[in-house]
């Protein structure tokens, strides 16, 4: 066969209007069960089975295409159809325009389900942050004096696992690791004499049933330091929820060992002035949340508001208030953050949604006017 050939099979096979037949109801199936299995699975574990994954696995052997597969299929499908097999005269441009705004649609949720990213800042009045902490996926880290000098995924851990690196004055060794724990108090006669630090003097981290929806983890491991010296080594725990996580001391440098969701690094930095809290009149209930911040970019700083139904959008990064937190006296705000490539999708599909349309009504009209026929597309 021709190359020629070859090509005209090519568009014939990918022009087909079966594959959107089969592809449309294939992709309502899915978002019904991810939309189903949210109340067994949680929202995070039934997205990412059903709706982010590039394929669906049947009884964990059959792969079938995922919804980032699916819409792939149906943009393609669109594209040979529109370019191959459609008619490109004036009476038509309504219907090619709409098309056009279908392609903008489907091309930006493949870009949403592949290069989204979502995460939160919690901060306190005052502080000032350049990471957003993501919902899901934690992480061993060390700090030497405030910054990242070993990482380590959790996913990477287990219990037995030895730490040993050239950034490090001392070793780690994980006893015990859950990745939702609770705490029990010690056993008084355990029989262990190694010598317990912090917190790990007093309680232990047990394993605790999951939770279903994953940010409500609560991460942790038992560690069994050595080499730093003898008033150090010994057992620590680092435990997500802590204030005052294990600090190891090298001479003048200081180590600070964490468990603790991964961190995405922003390209400026966040700072809160004042969050504000209201209720309806005669209730604790809340109202509204506002956040005052000061972005700073450079040496370029400003002041802004972030309210409920006004975000902060800045660098393609979308700031939300989502939530106010009061502890110990201190007022805490939390700011949803979405980084989203294909954001701007949606607006430019509506518009050529809606020019087509108008445009294929105005041609119609005017084609009945004339005592013309309409052609399909």
């Amino acid at each position: 066969m021709s190359a020629r050939g070859y090509v005209q099979k090519t568009v014939r096979l990918f022009s087909q209007p079966v594959i959107l037949f089969y592809a449309l109801p294939w992709l309502m199936i899915l978002l019904i069960a991810g939309t189903l299995a949210q109340k067994h699975l949680g929202l995070y574990a039934a997205t990412q089975q059903y709706l982010t994954a590039p394929f669906f696995w049947v009884g964990g052997i059959v792969p079938l295409p995922g919804v980032p597969v699916v819409l792939g299929i149906i943009l393609v499908n669109l594209l040979f159809k529109l370019f191959f097999k459609s008619p490109w005269t004036p009476q038509n441009a309504g219907i090619i325009i709409t098309h056009f705004g279908a392609a903008f649609l489907f091309l930006g949720m493949m870009l949403t389900a592949f290069f989204s990213e979502e995460g939160y800042i919690s901060l306190a009045e005052g502080e000032r942050t350049a990471a957003v902490n993501d919902y899901y996926l934690r992480e061993f880290t060390v700090l030497k004096d405030g910054k990242p000098v070993y990482t380590l995924s959790y996913d990477a851990l287990y219990p037995g696992k030895k730490i040993r690196d050239d950034t490090l004055p001392f070793a780690v060794e994980i006893l015990d690791l859950c990745r939702n724990c609770t705490m029990a108090m010690q056993e008084e006669e355990s029989g262990d004499s190694t010598p317990r630090h912090g917190l790990a003097q007093q309680v232990r981290l047990v394993p605790a049933p999951l939770e279903k929806t994953e940010e409500t983890n609560l991460a942790g491991a038992m560690l069994h330091i050595t080499g730093a010296d003898q008033e150090q080594d010994g057992i620590h725990i680092s435990f997500e929820p802590l204030q005052n996580p294990p600090q190891i001391t090298d001479g003048e440098d200081a180590y600070t060992i964490l468990m603790r969701r991964i961190q995405t690094g922003l390209p400026f930095s966040i700072q809160l002035v004042d969050v504000v809290r209201t209720s309806y009149p005669g209730t604790q209930m809340p109202q509204s949340y506002h956040s005052d911040v000061i972005v700073h970019d450079g040496d370029v700083s400003w002041q802004t508001r972030i309210e409920m139904n006004a975000p902060l959008r800045y660098k393609g990064y979308t700031f939300y208030q989502s939530g106010y937190t009061l502890h110990d006296g201190q007022e805490f705000t939390t700011l949803a953050v979405v980084k989203n490539a294909g954001r701007a999708f949606p607006y430019i599909a509506g518009l050529f949604l809606s020019l087509g349309m108008a445009v294929h009504a105005v041609l119609r009209i005017r084609t009945k006017k004339s005592g013309g026929q309409d052609r399909a597309f």
